[in-house]
């Protein structure tokens, strides 16, 4: 399983060696291949700020408001996405796969 991000059409795009520079090895193979982080081990699964905003670890964009983090089975969960010009900037790819519109990184499912 895992994404071929390399072969969709987003904003921000960058080769595997220059994302393989820019991330960790764990980073990588989550937002780059589709991977999973353990069950309830993310960094911000237990971090629920009042203000601010959620982006994409890989490209810097923002995703989601610190107000529409909510508590979930043990990764994060988020009630809306932002919105410019009418794009969201998270998508779904394929049946259940959850995205950066930007870069294309896999954020969950």
């Amino acid at each position: 399983m895992g994404c071929d991000n390399s072969k969709m059409d987003y904003p921000f795009q960058l080769p595997d060696s220059k994302w393989k520079k820019k991330l960790t090895r764990e980073e990588f193979h989550v937002l780059r291949r589709g991977g999973t982080e353990p069950y309830g081990k993310g960094e911000y699964c237990k971090y629920f700020p009042k203000t601010g905003y959620f982006s994409c670890k890989a490209c810097g964009h923002p995703l989601y408001s610190a107000e529409s983090k909510f508590k979930d089975s043990g990764w994060d969960a988020y009630s809306m996405a932002y919105i410019s010009d009418e794009i969201a900037h998270v998508g779904i790819r394929g049946f259940n796969e959850v995205c950066c519109n930007n870069c294309g990184s896999h954020l969950g499912h």
